[in-house]
C-alpha cells in the first residue's frame, strides 16, 4: 500500500475539515435563530418587543375606492382612496360579491373594508 506524501494528506485533511464545517453549518443553521448578525444590528429580541408587519395593498381600480363599513357594497362609505394608493391590509374575510371576488380586506389604522377585486396584495393577508 503506498503512503501519501504529507502535502496530499494535508490537502486532504483541509477537504475533510471545510466538508465537515459545511455540513454543521448547514445543519445548525436553521435553529440557530436569527444569529449573531441579527443581533448585531440591533435587532430586538423577546416577545415584548415583536411587530407585526402588515401587507401592503395597492389600488388598482381607475377610479376612486370605497372603503366601507362592512364587507359589502351595500354598507355606508367610510372614506375614499385614490387609484395607486397603497394601504396596509390587516386581514381578510369573505364578504359581498364584487365582479366574482368574495374577499374584502380590513384596513389597519382605520375602520373599513376594501373589495379584493380592486386592491392587489404584494404579500399574503391573514384571515380574519
Amino acid at each position: 500500500m503506498p503512503v501519501p506524501k504529507s502535502s496530499e494528506s494535508g490537502a486532504e485533511m483541509k477537504k475533510s475539515v471545510v466538508m465537515c464545517a459545511l455540513v454543521t453549518g448547514l445543519a445548525l443553521g436553521p435553529l440557530g435563530g436569527a444569529g449573531w448578525a441579527a443581533q448585531q444590528q440591533g435587532a430586538a429580541t423577546g416577545p415584548a418587543t415583536a411587530r407585526v408587519a402588515y401587507p401592503v395593498g395597492e389600488v388598482v381600480s381607475d377610479a376612486p375606492l370605497h372603503v366601507r363599513r362592512k364587507p359589502t357594497v351595500y354598507s355606508g362609505v367610510v372614506r375614499t382612496l385614490r387609484p395607486g394608493q397603497r394601504v396596509l391590509l390587516n386581514c381578510r374575510a369573505r364578504g359581498g360579491w364584487v365582479d366574482g371576488n368574495p374577499v374584502w380586506y380590513r384596513l389597519q389604522n382605520s375602520t373599513g373594508w376594501v373589495s379584493a377585486r380592486y386592491v392587489h396584495n404584494h404579500k399574503p393577508v391573514r384571515s380574519c
